[in-house]
C-alpha cells in the first residue's frame, strides 16, 4: 500500500463511564437485569465505559503524521491551561460536544483520507460517530464505512494488521493490548510514565486532566511510531 501521497491523521480515544447511581432507575435495573450476583454487577458496571450509551469521551488525542503536529482535547472546564511538554502538540480543553466538533472540523478541514489507530475499527471509530449522533451532530465523514475485511484503504487499524483482521484467544493471531505490542517492537509504551487505561475515569472523576492529556499524548505517539514500524517491514 502505498501511503506517500495520503494525508494521514492518527487519532485516539480515552472514555469515562456514566455513574451508575445517577442513571434513573428504570435504566439501571435494564442495564443489570442478568446480573444474578454481585461480582456480575460490578462487572456490568465497569463495562459501562465502553459502550458510547452509557459512557462519554474524556480525551481525543489527534497527531498529523506529515507534520507531526497534533494537540489533545481533554473534556474539562473550558479554557483551563495545561502543560504540554511536546513542542508539536497543544493541550486543551471544553465540553465533550465541542472536542467532537473540533475532531470533525479538523478532518474536513484537513481532508484527511488515511486514518491510523490501534482497535480503532473496533472502538474508537463507532463510539466517537454514536457520541456525535448522541449529541445531534451530523459526522462529515463515515469512519465505519466498508466492512471489517475492506476497510483498509481508507482506515489502518494497526491491531487488525497485526493480528490479520481475525482476533483469536491464542496462537499466531492472538491479540494484545498496545503496551505489549510496543514493548516487544521497542517502542516506548504509553503506559512507561504510570498511567493505565483503567485508571483514567479515576482520573477524571478527580478532575486530573493533566493527567489524563499525559497518557493520551503517550497513546498517540506510540501508535505513530508503531503506525512506522508497520509501514517499514509490514506494509506488504
Amino acid at each position: 500500500m502505498d501511503i506517500s501521497s495520503r494525508n494521514i491523521l492518527i487519532f485516539d480515544i480515552e472514555t469515562v463511564g456514566d455513574v451508575f447511581e445517577e442513571l434513573p432507575e428504570n435504566v439501571r435495573s435494564y442495564l443489570t437485569r442478568y446480573a444474578n450476583t454481585e461480582d456480575k454487577k460490578s462487572e456490568i458496571i465497569e463495562s459501562m465505559v465502553f459502550n458510547p450509551l452509557t459512557s462519554k469521551i474524556a480525551a481525543i488525542g489527534m497527531m498529523d503524521y506529515g507534520t507531526g503536529k497534533g494537540c489533545i482535547m481533554v473534556n474539562g472546564e473550558n479554557g483551563l491551561e495545561l502543560k504540554c511538554n511536546h513542542e508539536n502538540f497543544n493541550y486543551i480543553t471544553g465540553s465533550e460536544i465541542e472536542l467532537i466538533k473540533k475532531f470533525w472540523d479538523v478532518i474536513s478541514a484537513r481532508q484527511y483520507n488515511l486514518f491510523v489507530t490501534f482497535n480503532g475499527r473496533e472502538f474508537d471509530c463507532p463510539f466517537i460517530m454514536i457520541r456525535s449522533i448522541f449529541h445531534r451532530m451530523k459526522p462529515p465523514v463515515n469512519l465505519m464505512r466498508s466492512s471489517d475485511w475492506n476497510f483498509r484503504e481508507y482506515h489502518i487499524d494497526l491491531l487488525k494488521e497485526l493480528t490479520f483482521y481475525t482476533h483469536s484467544g491464542k496462537g499466531a493471531r492472538r491479540k494484545f493490548n498496545l503496551d505489549f505490542y510496543c514493548q516487544k517492537f521497542g517502542i516506548k509504551s504509553p503506559k512507561a510514565d504510570g498511567v493505565t487505561g483503567d485508571m483514567v475515569s479515576k482520573l477524571y472523576a478527580e478532575k486530573k486532566y493533566q493527567e489524563i492529556a499525559d497518557y493520551c499524548i503517550g497513546d498517540v505517539l506510540a501508535e505513530c511510531e508503531l503506525f512506522r514500524f508497520w509501514n517499514e517491514y509490514f506494509n506488504i
